[in-house]
């Protein structure tokens, strides 16, 4: 079975996205794991719906390491995965390569999932965490 809490997405570097230097900005990074995390996210349960029945994923801690510039023109390669779906967190790993394989920046991000009206933890949203629980009985 493919992994189901996996996505690869080509990235655009845009004008915003640099600095003076003509080198990516740090916090765009940032960013792009959230467009990626969304992304991944709408084939299974989607931001919209989850809004929809109350819910909302939040970020508590983001552990990045930028290991090389990307420039202006690099053609990015983006890879997200959950690693982990327990009771009431979730563990995000991103890798962004360059030019074939060079690796620019790593990152891990966890959070929770959370109810709107009172901003409190929920357990995981039951349609992940059957997803989750029937692919990890497949490994």
């Amino acid at each position: 079975m493919d992994n189901p809490f996996f996505l690869q997405k080509e990235i655009e570097i845009q004008g915003y996205d640099i600095d003076y230097g003509g080198v990516v900005s740090n916090i765009v990074y940032i960013r792009w794991m959230d467009d990626l995390r969304t992304a991944l996210l709408k084939d299974h349960y989607s931001l919209a719906l989850m809004a929809k029945n109350g819910l909302a994923p939040v970020v508590n801690k983001t552990h990045a390491h930028y290991k090389r510039p990307a420039l202006f023109g690099d053609s990015l390669i983006a890879k997200i995965r959950i690693t982990m779906l327990e009771k009431i967190r979730w563990e995000v790993q991103v890798e962004i390569t360059k030019n074939g394989g060079e690796t620019v920046f790593t990152a891990v991000q966890s959070g929770a999932f959370v109810n709107l009206k009172n901003g409190r933890p929920v357990p995981v949203p039951a349609i992940l965490a059957d997803k989750w629980k029937e692919y990890q009985t497949v490994l």
